[in-house]
């Protein structure tokens, strides 16, 4: 009898909640139509659904949220690790696009593309003036595969008008934007995002370092904000030993799934080191937690952003989609990544101004954990839960160059603006001196002189002129930034921070870390 009772007040249960459902679909389905057919004026019904989508989706939390046609395209192009362009890379200077580099065997170079290029029509218009932008270049470059696109450049060394068609193709949006020996033995990673293409960029890179000595690693995550979960499984995978957990998710409507490491990790040995800050979030964070959790690495740095939410694009009839969050992201050790929302979305949105108003940024001492969110490692570490991954040493942000002159040159991107004006002015000279980036690497100084000439162009544009003690204070800063922002203007991304890295503090103490050991059996971390 119990039984049957049991069966009866569960259907019931369900028709109702089943009812409360159809009643909303009605509520949603008829206030629209009230609107289309009631209204004073003629509405835009579609406008009107996605207004009513947006709000819905706000009323959940911070990282589910609608997705126009044209953004969930660009979502997906980062993602799969592609999209359909030309492949050049360039600066804007002087209102005109410069062409810096070509993306190699890409669209651009096999159509007669060269560096020093200078874009004046694309399709015969003209693209030239106050006007044009990074979005209008992104716009008229990118296509559809295999598309044409007819551009008029003037030669850099000749001043030549070429005419130049290109047919677009596919550009692979490289997630490792350098990996390199910083010493002998030890290599460094830097990865900008997580998408399909990283586990098989990391693989090559790993594999190229160990051929040349590698037996540690740094890996920078740095301001990485995340990605595609299992492009992250499939790094630590790459570090742990077969059948350990790398993370877990759950849900009200999604039971725990569980994902493990698999026999044969590239980098199962060797000192680790990973590197992350206030902008390293959620595939970042599940890496670095599973890291961390097994003691397979120490972790430096601050503590991360705290998203630990599955999320999933839906797709709607119109081309747009909805990302909803299905469940919550947990370390092997059982601490959930996500930090509170409880408060609200524009609370959650602050969290990191908080950060810096409380000193955290700058001070370990700053941060506050509840003893009721004890977790412990695979050695019994003690670490903390409450979202995101507190680092197993802090580093602080570096303050050593800081002055209201940097920052004027860094809101204004003046030191990048300048390296762009000394590569059209010296393109050959450079060329000829420097034909590779060991060369230029070694031999390659910004001068006094230059310093001058980028302070007088600073004024000229935008007024700022600092004060000796301000120039000084910062000149280590600007004359290797400089340096880097023409190393990847010369020879592509990786090498910009082969050069900032030799002023990067925290690489610097990664280094010296693995150089020693005591950090690493202070922490008790197998390697």
């Amino acid at each position: 009898m119990k039984i049957i009772l049991s069966i009866i007040l569960l259907a019931i249960s369900i028709n109702l909640s089943a009812q409360k459902d159809k009643a909303s679909f009605k509520k949603i389905n008829k206030a629209l139509k009230l609107i289309e057919t009631q209204y004073v004026d003629t509405v835009n019904s579609a406008a009107i659904a996605t207004a009513a989508v947006k709000a819905m989706v706000k009323q959940l939390d911070p990282h589910s949220k609608y997705l126009s046609a044209e953004s969930l395209k660009k979502n997906n192009e980062v993602l799969n690790g592609s999209f359909a362009g030309v492949g050049i890379h360039y600066q804007i200077l002087k209102d005109t696009l410069i062409v810096l580099n070509v993306v190699a065997d890409g669209p651009a170079q096999k159509a007669g593309v060269k560096a020093g290029d200078k874009l004046i029509e694309i399709d015969s218009e003209s693209v030239v003036g106050k006007s044009v932008n990074n979005t209008l270049f992104s716009k008229k470059l990118r296509g559809k595969k295999d598309s044409k696109v007819k551009l008029k450049v003037i030669r850099h060394a000749s001043r030549e008008i070429k005419d130049i068609e290109i047919t677009r193709g596919s550009i692979p949006i490289n997630t490792l934007q350098t990996s390199y020996m910083i010493n002998k033995n030890t290599g460094f990673i830097r990865i900008k995002n997580f998408s399909r293409t990283t586990n098989y960029e990391f693989q090559i890179a790993v594999m190229q370092m160990q051929m040349n000595g590698m037996k540690n690693l740094i890996i920078d995550l740095r301001n990485n904000p995340g990605g595609l979960m299992m492009a992250s499984i499939r790094l630590a995978d790459a570090f742990l030993e077969d059948g350990k957990l790398i993370v877990y998710t759950q849900g009200s409507h999604s039971p725990r799934t569980e994902y493990k490491a698999t026999v044969g990790g590239q980098m199962e040995t060797g000192k680790l080191i990973v590197l992350i800050d206030e902008n390293s979030a959620s595939a970042s964070e599940i890496f670095a937690g599973a890291i961390q959790d097994w003691d397979r690495g120490l972790i430096l740095g601050r503590r991360s952003f705290g998203k630990g939410l599955v999320g999933r694009n839906y797709t709607l009839p119109d081309g747009s989609a909805v990302r909803l969050t299905t469940g919550r992201y947990y370390t092997p050790s059982g601490r959930c990544i996500q930090k509170s929302y409880e408060n609200g979305n524009d609370q959650y949105n602050k969290d990191l101004l908080r950060r810096y108003e409380h000193g955290e940024i700058y001070s370990a001492d700053s941060v506050h954990f509840s003893d009721s969110l004890k977790y412990y490692t695979d050695s019994k570490r003690l670490v903390y839960g409450g979202g995101a991954i507190m680092p197993d040493k802090f580093y602080s942000m570096d303050t050593t160059y800081n002055s209201e002159y940097l920052r004027l040159l860094n809101r204004y991107g003046m030191i990048n603006y300048y390296a762009g004006i000394y590569f059209d002015n010296n393109l050959e000279d450079l060329n000829k001196k420097y034909p590779n980036f060991e060369k230029f690497n070694k031999e390659f100084s910004m001068s006094d002189d230059m310093i001058v000439a980028m302070n007088d162009l600073a004024f000229e544009k935008y007024k700022i002129k600092g004060n000796e003690e301000d120039i000084n204070t910062s000149k280590e800063y600007i004359i290797t930034m400089f340096k880097a922002y023409l190393a990847r203007d010369l020879f592509k991304n990786g090498s910009y921070y082969q050069i900032s890295n030799q002023i990067d503090k925290m690489v610097i103490e990664a280094s010296n870390m693995i150089k020693g050991n005591r950090a690493f059996k202070l922490h008790g971390i197998h390697d």
